[in-house]
């Protein structure tokens, strides 16, 4: 009996060996058939099975020049902030296909590296850099055919983050705005009547967050060529952000004896902005590859959303110091006035727009 146990053991390890290797050829001759026990499965099925490894992955990297646009309505009759750029962008991406089950996943992350061009609004001037950047992940489904077919075509759900902030000058001051709290914070020249305050600036930053849902699609012309492409709907997006010092120019005090000037009004915080939005993404390529693994690609991309959202800023006033006793210096012995108003314009317009070429190298594996 005791060596019973080892033998059975012995015996059930070898047919555990052999019977994969057995089943793999074995036919039902003996049922009167010359079929394979695998035929349940089509070939196309059993190359798409877990034998053979059918994950595919790709890694690249790609360069994006772009062109965008932007608008802010800030209401209150104030005009809306727009501005024009030129953005080169660096980009990293992966894909991994399943081929057993048709599905797959990819993701995308860029950053741009010089940005230039013009705003507008109450003032005008020139971009002081800024970036854009934006990252996301899509997980889709080949509905039609598969990832070796000449033709695929699949939909696709997905997550999208987007920062959109060129920066405007500071040199006419778009972006400044008093930190001044109570009188307490204005100085003034009690002989000359000239006043004084703190100051601050802030760079935009605009930031979006959207949903996306959409189809994609490639189509093999012959072993060296594809076509690729996709275009997805954003039925909602979140929008974000400080558009720094935009919701009017500083107003003036009547002029003091002695020719002085001084600040009457002054935005007193950032301009902040929440809102919502929608729209749409598409891009296509060009694909050549060299070998098996290479792809060189060439195309184009276009994002646009539009939307409302509430601005919320600050204003103060600022009165000219006076003189209570005109008998006796110094000249101005009182000091000016000061009071600060909280502001909210609600659905106000706004858009996003930018479009440009690409360029990708990625490899295979």
């Amino acid at each position: 009996m005791s060596r019973l146990v080892p033998c059975l053991a012995a015996v059930t390890a070898a047919l555990t060996l052999v019977g994969p290797a057995l089943a793999a050829d074995w036919t039902d001759n003996a049922f009167g058939s010359d079929s394979d026990l695998r035929s349940g499965f089509s070939e196309e099925d059993w190359a798409n099975s877990d034998v053979g490894g059918p994950i595919d992955y790709q890694l690249g990297a790609r360069y994006w020049y772009s062109w965008g646009a932007q608008s802010f309505g800030i209401g209150g009759g104030l005009p809306a902030l727009t501005e024009n750029d030129n953005t080169h962008a660096a980009e990293i991406f992966g894909r991994v296909n399943d081929e057993s089950t048709g599905y797959y996943a990819k993701a995308i992350g860029g950053l741009s590296f010089k940005t230039s061009g013009t705003y507008s609004g109450f003032d005008s001037g020139s971009l002081t850099g800024g970036y854009i950047g934006y990252a996301g992940a899509d997980l889709g489904y080949s509905w039609l055919g598969n990832f070796k077919s000449p033709a695929q075509l699949g939909p696709f759900v997905g997550y999208m983050y987007w920062n959109d902030s060129p920066n405007a000058s500071t040199t006419s001051g778009l972006n400044s705005f008093t930190t001044a709290t109570s009188a307490a914070d204005i100085g003034y020249d009690p002989t000359t009547g000239a006043t004084s305050f703190p100051g601050d600036s802030t760079a935009n930053k605009v930031e979006v967050n959207m949903l996306r849902v959409g189809l994609s699609g490639q189509a093999r012309l012959g072993s060296m060529v594809d076509l690729t492409g996709e275009v997805a709907a954003v039925p909602y997006a979140n929008l974000h952000g400080v558009l720094g010092s935009v919701v009017g120019a500083p107003t003036y005090n009547p002029m003091l004896p002695g020719g002085i000037i001084n600040v009457g009004g002054i935005q007193a915080s950032p301009t902040s902005v929440d809102g919502w939005g929608y729209g749409a993404m598409a891009e296509a390529f060009v694909g050549f590859h060299p070998t098996d693994h290479i792809n060189l690609k060439l195309g184009g991309r276009a994002w646009y959303l539009q939307g409302t959202a509430d601005t919320t800023f600050a204003r103060a006033t600022i009165g000219n110091p006076s003189d209570s006793d005109i008998a006796n210096p110094p000249n101005y012995d009182t000091a000016p006035s000061f009071s600060r108003q909280d502001y909210i314009t609600r659905q106000n317009p706004w858009s996003l727009f930018r479009y440009g070429l690409l360029t990708e190298f990625s490899y295979s594996f």
